[in-house]
This record gives structure tokens, C-alpha cells and sequence, in this order.
């Protein structure tokens, strides 16, 4: 896919930027998790089937395929020549583990969907997913935003290793959550654009660490929001893309998936509000979370949050069931739950996607 295109597909990305069209393809990767998401919501398989989206994850997969390398000496799997969400990475690096981390989740995905699709995924795809090379620093247990990264002396524009714990939500354990974000707040730019101190906020909240999410939280916006129409400009400065769509969705993200506690995966949606709400807020009301047919309203306060299924979209749609802790059960219109702030309720259909 283009980096930046126009609606016929063809690459727009100005002259000004050309290493962003030769080199940051993980635009491609991005285009298969925003489907996922998609299917996670809808499970939509006339999507899949009729309107080209599997043939979207199947061919995305295959381009990340046919772009690897094997390194005989490690025997992993390697993605060279790439620009990773950091801009300032120039002219290109290799092995971007944001790069390498969504080729994997883009091959995983078409595996996945497979039983819908009914394109089998060939055995030597799967072990590209399995053997790519994620650049990691064992002495500080930290990811590396790639190969032979300084983690002492590079500056940085913008979010790019933290994104890992979310959006992409990759595996690892929250000691490593937190030094990618302790590691990387201070290596980036001041000036870099709004959508980065979002992407910490949401991290820092889902560790707990409240004074951190706060700070970040007011950070995403305090500095690029500009009067009198609270337009969001791309940089504190002022300059760059009016209005910037992008810091728009990273508050919004924050406010959704940080405070909100709410994740969304390939066959669960779940919930987690840690209860502490930003500045002066007493309590959050979210109305109208569509997943699987059906329409979720989520109210959280200090102490308790609450979810109430508000309607159905149409009768056809598989039903819900819910667990946490030891309970188990089935949703549906006009049932609600009422939780203990940070206890973890997961909401799934009834029949998987590829049961």
C-alpha cells in the first residue's frame, strides 16, 4: 500500500518525504491490524467472502512473505531497508521491531481467518511469523526500536516501540511495558507531534501509574489545541497538518482505551477500568459500543464500573456470553453487569470465529 494515496490507491506522498513512500511499509501491516479490528468488532464474513477482505489479509501476508530475508547465523527471519513509525530514523534501518511485530500479526491473521476464507496459509508463512527477529536489549530488558539502537543517545519524533503494548497489544509482561515507556518518554522530541503523549498515557494508566497518565494525558492536547475552535495542530509550535485528525484520535484513544480500559481482540472484547479518572472527572459514561450485533453502554466511577447491553442491531446476531473471576454467563438486551473497578470481564460470542 501507498504511504500516502489518493482514492484511486495511487501513491500522493508529497516530494518532500520521499523515504516515506520508498521506505515505511509498515503501512501495509497497519492496513491488515486495521482489519482486524474490523473482524473483531463485526466477525462481518460477507466482508471477507464477497468484499475482498480476505483477499486483503491473504495478500498482505503474502507481500510480508516475500519480503523477508533468513539469516543463517540466527536462524530468524529479518525485514531490512525499512522506515519505522519514527520519521527520524533516516534515510532507513534495519529489523523496525514495530515493522517486524505487525508482519507477524498480519501473517497470524490471515491464519486465523482461514477457516472463513478458506486459504490455507502455507506452512512456510507460519514460520515466518514465529522466527522474525524482534530487536531486544537483554541488560534492560527493553525493546529496540531496531537494529544497533542507542538507547542512551538516539532522539527520537515520535511513538514507535511503545506501540507495541498498545495498539498492537503485543505479548509481554508488564516489567518490559514499563521500561519501553520509561526508556523512550525521554529520548523524544519535545516538539514531536500530539498523537505520542496519548500512546504513553494509556500505557502508563494500564500499569497504574496514575500521576504519569495525567501528566501525559494533558500533554496530548494542552499544547495543540487552538483557539477559538479548538482546532488541533499537528506540532506545539503550531505548524504542520491543520487539523490534525491524527492527535484528535490519539485523545480519544486515551480516553477510550486508557481510561476506559476497554481492548479489543481478535475473539474477545474486554474491559479493565483501573477507576482513576483524569483531572476533575467523577464519572465516565461511554454510550454506543457496537461489538458482534450488539450495542454496549459502560459507565465507570471511582469505585464500580457497569456494562448494559442497550440493544441488538438485528436478531440474526450469535449471542453473548461474559466471564470474570469465577463467573460465567450469557448477555442480552436490557441485561447489565456491575463490576468492582479493575477486575477484568471479558465479552465474546457464543461460537467463535474458527471454533
Amino acid at each position: 500500500f501507498p504511504w500516502e494515496s489518493a482514492r484511486t490507491g495511487v501513491d500522493v506522498t508529497p516530494d518532500c518525504c520521499p523515504t516515506g513512500r520508498l521506505y515505511e511499509i509498515h503501512i501495509t501491516g497497519d492496513i491488515s491490524f486495521a482489519a482486524r479490528q474490523y473482524i473483531s468488532a463485526t466477525y462481518n464474513q460477507d466482508w471477507l467472502l464477497n468484499e475482498f477482505g480476505g483477499e486483503l489479509v491473504y495478500e498482505t501476508a503474502r507481500f510480508w512473505s516475500s519480503r523477508v530475508i533468513y539469516n543463517n547465523q540466527t536462524k530468524q527471519y529479518e525485514i531490512l531497508t525499512v522506515l519505522p513509525p519514527d520519521e527520524d530514523a533516516q534515510p532507513f534501518k534495519n529489523n523496525s521491531v514495530y515493522t517486524n511485530v505487525i508482519a507477524s500479526l498480519s501473517i497470524e491473521l490471515a491464519h486465523n481467518i482461514s477457516c472463513i476464507t478458506n486459504k490455507t496459509i502455507p506452512p512456510q508463512w507460519l514460520d515466518i511469523a514465529s522466527n522474525l527477529y524482534f530487536p531486544f536489549d537483554n541488560s534492560t530488558k527493553t525493546y529496540l526500536e531496531y537494529e544497533g539502537f542507542d538507547l542512551k543517545h538516539t532522539i527520537i519524533k515520535q511513538a514507535d516501540v511503545v506501540l507495541l503494548g498498545f495498539p498492537l497489544i503485543w505479548s509481554m509482561n508488564d516489567e518490559v511495558r514499563q521500561n519501553d515507556l520509561l526508556a523512550y518518554e525521554p529520548l523524544t522530541r519535545t516538539d514531536g507531534p500530539a498523537m505520542t503523549w496519548s500512546m504513553y498515557s494509556i500505557g502508563f494508566t494500564e500499569l497504574g501509574d496514575f500521576d504519569k497518565a495525567g501528566q501525559f494525558f494533558r500533554r496530548s492536547y494542552e499544547s495543540y489545541v487552538r483557539p477559538p475552535f479548538n482546532v488541533w495542530t499537528e506540532t506545539q509550535s503550531g505548524v504542520g497538518a491543520v487539523n490534525f485528525i491524527t492527535g484528535i484520535g490519539g485523545f480519544l484513544q486515551a480516553v477510550l482505551f486508557g481510561y476506559g480500559g476497554i481492548r479489543l481482540k481478535l475473539n474477545e472484547l474486554e474491559f479493565q477500568p483501573r477507576g482513576h479518572l483524569p483531572d476533575q472527572a467523577t464519572k465516565f459514561i461511554f454510550h454506543g459500543i457496537k461489538y458482534q450485533g450488539f450495542v454496549l453502554d459502560l459507565t465507570i466511577d471511582n469505585n464500580i464500573y457497569e456494562i448494559f447491553v442497550s440493544s441488538q442491531n438485528n436478531n440474526d446476531s450469535i449471542p453473548l456470553v461474559y466471564e470474570y473471576g469465577d463467573h460465567r454467563g450469557s448477555l442480552k438486551v436490557n441485561d447489565s453487569l456491575s463490576l468492582p473497578i479493575d477486575t477484568r470481564l471479558i465479552i465474546r460470542r457464543s461460537v467463535a470465529l474458527c471454533p
